[in-house]
């Protein structure tokens, strides 16, 4: 789940909870990513400040740490402007967050196809290897 010099794109997942964050590892590695992943937004950032070539931070909105998943998704902006970033949350009634620029946002759950589609509209899909999903017959 984390870059050893592998030649696939960089993605940080920023996520506190381990099932969530295992879907997630799971989408991306489908979609041809190598998972770097943080369980709160101090660890994000020390992530984002000591590793080169991250392409994508994916930021749950409400992960612990010193700073919030926005707040988060505005440092990588300002730091690191190369980096797409989209944000997810739980439904927020009444409340759009407010997030950067090019900032992507999805209200759990999700589905792979949103997120796959996002890729696609930041040019990062088709871009990796896509994971088999028909695997040759037994003896094949």
């Amino acid at each position: 789940m984390t870059s050893t010099g592998s030649s696939r794109p960089l993605v940080l997942i920023v996520e506190d909870e381990p099932m969530i964050m295992l879907g997630a590892v799971q989408l991306f590695e489908a979609a041809g990513f190598e998972a770097l992943v943080a369980f709160s937004s101090d660890e994000a950032v020390a992530h984002l400040e000591s590793r080169s070539g991250i392409v994508v931070a994916f930021i749950e909105y409400d992960v612990p740490g010193t700073i919030d998943g926005a707040q988060l998704a505005e440092t990588v902006r300002n730091r690191w402007p190369t980096i797409e970033i989209i944000v997810v949350s739980r439904p927020r009634p009444g409340e759009t967050p407010d997030l950067p620029l090019g900032a992507r946002y999805f209200e759990k759950p999700y589905t792979h196809a949103e997120i796959e589609r996002a890729l696609d509209q930041l040019g990062l899909a088709g871009t990796v290897p896509r994971a088999r999903t028909n695997l040759p017959p037994r003896g094949a």
